[in-house]
């Protein structure tokens, strides 16, 4: 079997933050929108990964925070909904476009939260971006604006440090860039981040959630119970596909080029090394040439 082509961890970074600057060649022409979700519960669209956003009595509780140059029009948004301080800032995962922001809510009075990989992979990668303050192992929960808010690990998938946050009695889950749908999930295999963890991850998602929950992925649109399963399907059938060429001693270039993905491209395909089907298979190839 051939050697596999692995990415090493800058040029990783490097092809992220340069697929980011080139969306945000000019923030003042980003558009800040607020979807409601359900309850008091939405999600704010910009430049980078989908924020959630919690209001009410208590305060402002916000799920990732996307880029720095934005701060001030994104706490405009908020102000539409709300006067209360912004408390509490759950971090995802650890990519720029989601945790740009932190120092400047931090600054406001935030505490910033995050798992301990979270906080372990940006000081490695030395992230300019401020780390969450308070890290967890496995889970925790908030108690506000009446309502319970649970968050916890996933099993490795984006990175190794994901999080789902649950709204449980406004029925919204938070999937961070485990769940999106715009492309084929990105797996960052260089911090931690699975193939294997992601069908694990969809899996658990898909038991938690009934079709009256509303997920808010990483990036796109709200998604339910039917549209998740469909993308776990997907990626099955393609471990499955993956699985098959490495046993016919396919290497990791000649499963690229074997059409592996073919029915799914229309829908998935970014056509860039961030949600591609070529970084997919890779990420499927290095995970399942470990078995």
């Amino acid at each position: 079997m051939k050697k596999m082509r692995r990415w090493p961890a800058i040029g990783l970074i490097s092809i992220f933050l340069s697929a980011v600057i080139a969306d945000a060649q000019d923030f003042d022409a980003v558009e800040i929108k607020v979807h409601h979700v359900a309850g008091q519960v939405y999600y704010i669209e910009g430049l980078g990964g989908n924020i959630g956003l919690f209001i009410g009595d208590d305060g402002v509780f916000l799920i990732d925070d996307q880029f720095a140059a934005l701060t001030d029009r994104i706490v405009a948004a908020i102000r539409t909904l709300s006067d209360k301080p912004i408390r509490f800032l759950i971090n995802t995962h650890m990519h720029p476009d989601h945790t740009g922001g932190n120092e400047n809510f931090g600054k406001m009075g935030a505490l910033i939260f995050g798992h301990d990989n979270v906080r372990r992979q940006m000081q490695l990668s030395s992230y300019e971006q401020e780390p969450p303050l308070v890290t967890f192992s496995e889970d925790l929960s908030f108690h506000i604006n009446g309502e319970t808010v649970h968050v916890f690990k996933t099993p490795d998938a984006h990175t190794d440090g994901d999080s789902y946050i649950h709204f449980t009695g406004s029925k919204v889950i938070h999937a961070g860039d485990v769940y999106r749908t715009t492309t084929y999930p990105y797996v960052d295999t260089e911090h931690g981040g699975s193939f294997l963890g992601t069908i694990e991850a969809t899996k658990l998602l898909a038991d938690i959630v009934d079709e009256d929950t509303r997920i808010v992925p990483g990036h796109g649109n709200i998604s339910s119970k039917s549209e998740l399963q469909s993308v776990h399907w997907m990626l099955e059938t393609i471990r499955d596909r993956v699985r098959a060429a490495i046993n016919e001693g396919k290497s990791l270039e000649e499963a690229q080029g074997a059409g592996l993905t073919s029915e799914y491209d229309e829908r998935w395909e970014s056509e860039r090394r961030i949600g591609s089907s070529a970084a997919l298979i890779e990420a499927a190839y290095l995970d399942m040439g470990k078995e």
